[in-house]
């Protein structure tokens, strides 16, 4: 069956109005800056947002960003690259920026550019608010918010994008989250609420990753493994889970 040529033009219309969108987005979340009026700068970090705030207390987050990222595994560590943090007020903003990720503390688009895209927050407060407009309290930071996706590009540089996709999610958050942390992870407290089926460790109801973040550490300092023994595991969630159970008593 031939198809008719306004039929024709029509889809290519409409494929090239899909495109020229997508590009659009693209080339947002790639130089996000213009949407942003405020900012602060400390070394090689950049935070914007789309309201005012203590330029001070921005660098001082920054700062609290940088500590953590110098505790990162040395595989992965990178003191060379600029990394943008773009604090997303405005609802308009946030569906424009989070896309499908709508509703999450942060995301990052890696490869896209250097940029990572976090919830409301307080940058003069430290916090970040749920979407329910409630504050996340510590030790969950703005800054270990920043740290956590800034990970995420730590990880992307040393397995490229496509293996980084591919990494099972206790690897990719669990990494990410144990920079956040600055590598401080409490083995023994965390392993004891995870057989007592803590929820706050059901990442599904909590929406939190300690349940990978304790996973991650107990590889890295108990048996000593290297990022790259970590990143090439074939172990599933529940076996490095029965690992972990097996060998850790809960002080």
């Amino acid at each position: 069956m031939r198809i008719s040529i306004p039929v024709r033009r029509l889809a290519l219309t409409g494929l090239s109005a899909f495109v020229a969108i997508g590009l659009c987005i693209l080339g947002v979340l790639a130089h996000p800056e213009p949407l942003y009026a405020y900012h602060a700068e400390a070394g090689r970090l950049r935070l914007y947002s789309d309201r005012p705030f203590d330029v001070g207390k921005g660098r001082a987050i920054l700062a609290d960003v940088e500590r953590r990222l110098d505790t990162a595994p040395p595989l992965i560590r990178d003191s060379n690259s600029v990394y943008r943090v773009f604090v997303t007020n405005a609802e308009w903003r946030r569906r424009l920026t989070f896309l499908w990720n709508y509703g999450v503390g942060g995301v990052n688009y890696y490869p896209i550019g250097g940029s990572v895209f976090l919830r409301q927050g307080e940058i003069d407060e430290d916090r970040l608010r749920k979407t329910n407009g409630a504050r996340v309290e510590p030790p969950r930071t703005l800054a270990y918010f920043a740290a956590h996706e800034i990970g995420h590009s730590l990880i992307g540089r040393r397995t490229g994008a496509l293996a980084n996709w591919r990494l099972p999610a206790w690897v990719r958050e669990g990494l990410a989250d144990y920079v956040a942390f600055g590598g401080s992870v409490d083995i023994p407290g965390l392993t004891k609420r995870l057989r007592a089926d803590d929820p706050d460790l059901d990442p599904k109801r909590s929406g939190l990753y300690a349940r990978y973040t304790v996973l991650v550490a107990y590889f890295l300092e108990r048996e000593h493994w290297t990022v790259d023994q970590l990143l090439a595991t074939k172990l599933s969630r529940a076996d490095a889970e029965r690992r972990l159970l097996a060998r850790v008593v809960a002080e």
